[in-house]
């Protein structure tokens, strides 16, 4: 072995010539993440189920703020945006793979490429959101859900054989305006592409927490129709308010007229 090669084995990663800032290289890329979220003013015409299983989706303050127009803030980072980003590809991917297998009903998008993916609406409270698929399986039409996630998460609900609690919540919302009484929750491992599936079927226990929401909702919408703007039922310094696109909005609000508590967590059955 000649001394050139054993001096280059060698070496430190500290005696390796930089050609550049390395550590600089990386903040620039992971800028680029979150370059196209900045803060602006938004809208909200109705409720979304994604929205409303997660955090600040189940305040009534937020939502109020919200169909009422202001400054939503972001607070994704630049692994969050990159996780998102991973997770919607991950689902594009298993919807090709359910339309291939002839497992989905097919649906276009507003680019008239076909996909599993379809609009779901509801009026009365009004919801707008979107279903990963539904499935054809032995004669019935099944919603599905797709849901990616590490591995460590993966393997505690296939050891503990139960889905996410807010997961349940978000598919029944579109059970419920669907008509469905059968659903499923599709996980995937982003480590290895390993598949778990929840079946979810209607029974009371889903059924009284779907109607308090759905309640819950009308309230809601009905105080932002009436100019009421809900108190706040919580801390500031709350995990849910931290993470809220609207905390400076509602900062800046008024107290609140209207007392309307956080919408209810689907609980387990007994």
């Amino acid at each position: 072995m000649s001394k050139n090669l054993i001096k280059q084995i060698m070496m430190r990663p500290e005696d390796t010539p930089q050609i550049l800032d390395t550590q600089a290289l990386i903040d620039k890329i992971n800028s680029g993440y979150i370059a196209k979220r900045e803060p602006k003013h938004q809208v909200k015409k109705t409720f979304a189920p994604s929205t409303l299983v997660w955090n600040h989706g189940e305040c009534a303050r937020y939502w109020y703020l919200a169909f009422s127009g202001n400054i939503f803030e972001s607070n994704d980072t630049p692994y969050s945006v990159a996780n998102m980003n991973a997770g919607t590809k991950s689902h594009d991917r298993i919807q090709q793979a359910l339309l291939d297998a002839e497992l989905a009903i097919e649906y276009l998008d507003d680019n008239e490429k076909p996909t599993t993916e379809f609009k779901v609406f509801h009026d009365d409270p009004p919801i707008f959101g979107y279903g990963d698929a539904m499935l054809k399986w032995e004669g019935e039409e099944i919603v599905g859900e797709i849901k990616t996630m590490s591995s460590d998460a993966f393997e505690y609900h296939k050891l503990h054989g139960k889905p996410k609690l807010s997961n349940i919540m978000q598919l029944l919302i579109y059970m419920k305006i669907l008509k469905k009484s059968k659903g499923v929750l599709i996980y995937e491992n982003k480590n290895n592409h390993d598949l778990l599936v929840f079946p979810i079927e209607v029974n009371d226990h889903y059924i009284a927490w779907i109607e308090k929401s759905f309640e819950w909702m009308r309230i809601v919408r009905k105080s932002w129709k009436d100019k009421e703007i809900p108190q706040k039922n919580y801390r500031s310094n709350s995990k849910v308010c931290k993470g809220c696109p609207l905390k400076t909005a509602c900062a800046l609000a008024e107290p609140g007229t209207v007392k309307i508590e956080r919408l209810e967590k689907l609980s387990e059955a007994v």
